[in-house]
């Protein structure tokens, strides 16, 4: 039986999205941070990275790939801020998380016509102290 008309979209992007994530993973952990966790989903909520920060903070993360030129700083809105820090209120509930602070990083990974990816982090890319957690 052949594929769904469509479905090729929704497999080349899963497949962008994973290899991001997969570089993402990389370049953080070259740079200090222990990935706890990846595609976490608590309810409705997901973040695309848990990582241990090289301070010590827990840094909910968001990746977005894309594939050419691209403005990745505007892909993180308020409505995914806010998705990100009720994740983040759940898990500062859990025991292994309840002393630790946590910061909230956006990693933008671009892929070139090769398949070659290069990355961009913003640590502390936003802040939830306004939050009501």
């Amino acid at each position: 039986m052949g594929e769904a008309p469509g479905n090729h979209t929704g497999h080349a992007r899963a497949a962008l999205g994973a290899l991001g994530e997969a570089a993402a993973a990389a370049h953080l952990a070259s740079h200090g941070y222990c990935v706890i966790e990846r595609n976490l989903r608590i309810g409705d909520d997901e973040a695309d990275i848990v990582a241990l920060a090289p301070g010590g903070a827990v840094a909910v993360v968001e990746v977005k790939t894309r594939r050419g030129a691209w403005n990745p700083e505007e892909r993180v809105d308020h409505v995914k801020q806010g998705n990100l820090v009720r994740l983040a209120a759940t898990l500062a509930e859990r025991p292994e998380f309840r002393e630790r602070l946590f910061q909230f990083d956006v990693v933008a990974v671009s892929v070139d016509a090769g398949g070659g990816t290069s990355v961009m982090h913003w640590p502390h890319a936003f802040d939830a102290s306004g939050s009501p957690w």
